[in-house]
């Protein structure tokens, strides 16, 4: 298990990627707009819902919260309705953490993806910091968008840079565990 530290916690609140501001799904548009992806993956349910409405994403992780509030009932139903057909995946994953399991069904999700389904992450705690475990294991070409709180949806190009920079911020998490040895095997396996 990784927990995360007060020094991370700050560089975390900053984009992890190319910031683009606004409301609804113009960001998520522009976003979209200028990747080339080959697999998208989303992280929080916000962004979740409004990238629902202008595409299928492969990855969608959600924890049922946005800004640690709970999402209204009519909300979770319509990302429910609207990935019901996804392969559906549950994770245990505290607030400031990544879990072995989180990184296990990440993992499990990408083999799924690869197969030619669509898959549904629930995260049993907060799925914020699941962006960094994502950049590391999906293929390079693909793309992670999540919410800035307040601010907008930051994008993440995910290339060799993007992994080797996730890796060194994971390793400034206290460690415990297989979790961030198995992270580190799959970067010196050369990213699967």
């Amino acid at each position: 298990m990784l927990k995360l530290t007060e020094e991370l916690r700050k560089i975390l609140a900053e984009p992890q990627g190319r910031l683009y501001e606004g409301k609804g799904i113009g960001p998520i548009l522009r976003a979209l707009s200028d990747s080339n992806h080959s697999i998208l993956a989303c992280v929080g349910d916000i962004v979740t819902y409004y990238s629902l409405k202008v595409v299928e994403p492969n990855i969608v992780v959600l924890d049922g919260r946005s800004i640690r509030k709970n999402l209204d009932k009519w909300m979770i139903e319509e990302i429910e309705s609207k990935t019901i057909e996804y392969d559906a995946l549950e994770a245990e994953n505290p607030a400031g953490h990544i879990t072995e399991d989180l990184v296990e069904k990440i993992f499990l999700a990408i083999d799924l993806v690869k197969s030619g389904r669509k898959v549904r992450l629930l995260v049993r705690g907060e799925e914020d910091l699941a962006v960094m475990p994502l950049a590391i294991v999906l293929p390079k070409g693909s793309l992670i968008v999540y919410g800035q709180p307040k601010r907008g949806v930051v994008a993440v190009e995910v290339n060799e840079g993007k992994k080797y920079e996730m890796l060194e911020l994971l390793s400034r998490m206290e460690s415990s565990g297989k979790t961030l040895n198995k992270l580190r095997r799959w970067c010196d396996g050369g990213f699967g």
